[in-house]
């Protein structure tokens, strides 16, 4: 029997929504540029990850952070995840894990800490050095009812999606995985009122994929995840515990 559950604030249930959405896209319409290995270090206080890539960046990437949960999410433009999985464990210092949701011509790398904290970041050749600073607190909280374009649709004619799952993580956070028909999907996020809605662009939804699960079972924040066509978009619900 699941323990009971906290309220959450609304930014905090943003937070883990979007470090819980993951996006299953193929690959062959990517850049070429991708992630080949992630290393972790630890230097003066500091946690030191090291993702190098097949290519250099063309500038240090936009990023992140959040204080409940602590969390650093950065997003890597024209860049596939080619480690052949969506999480590392890390179990580092401050340094919990790491996920990779993919979307649109991106990769979002979440980082998941013990405290919140400040980081900095930096290109040395074909790597990008995120250095996690224990003794900052963040204070950069990402604002409720924001929406978020995760992926401009760059498709012409409405795709079907192919699947929707939901998982628990070993950490207990609730996973939606959606395998999407192509890569050019667009998808916007954002929050109202407790829940977080995700709107596939230009595609459409199976008929058997058209329903409402309840994972309350599964003992995540998540209670349900509805899912239906409106118009030339689907949209997704989540609802928080």
């Amino acid at each position: 029997m699941s323990q009971p559950l906290e309220k959450t604030p609304m930014h905090t249930w943003r937070a883990r929504a979007l470090t819980a959405l993951l996006l299953v896209a193929p690959l062959a319409a990517w850049a070429q540029n991708a992630i080949q290995s992630i290393s972790t270090t630890q230097q003066s206080g500091s946690e030191i990850l090291r993702v190098e890539l097949s290519q250099p960046l063309a500038a240090v990437p936009q990023g992140f952070a959040v204080q409940t949960p602590p969390r650093i999410a950065i997003d890597l433009p024209g860049v596939t995840n080619g480690l052949g999985k969506n999480s590392v464990e890390l179990n580092l210092g401050n340094l919990r894990g790491l996920n990779l949701a993919q979307g649109g011509d991106r990769t979002r790398l979440v980082l998941s800490l013990k405290q919140a904290a400040t980081y900095r970041t930096q290109i040395q050749g074909k790597a990008l050095i995120i250095m996690v600073d224990s003794a900052g607190v963040a204070d950069t909280a990402p604002k409720a009812a924001e929406t978020v374009n995760f992926a401009q649709p760059q498709n012409n004619q409405p795709l079907g999606l192919k699947d929707i799952d939901f998982r628990r993580s070993p950490e207990g956070a609730g996973r939606v995985v959606v395998n999407l028909p192509s890569a050019q999907v667009g998808v916007d996020i954002r929050q109202q009122g407790q829940s977080l809605v995700v709107d596939f662009l230009r595609s459409t939804l199976p008929d058997h994929l058209r329903r409402k699960l309840d994972v309350s079972d599964f003992g995540t924040p998540v209670q349900s995840v509805s899912t239906f066509q409106t118009g030339e978009r689907v949209r997704m619900i989540i609802e928080p515990r």
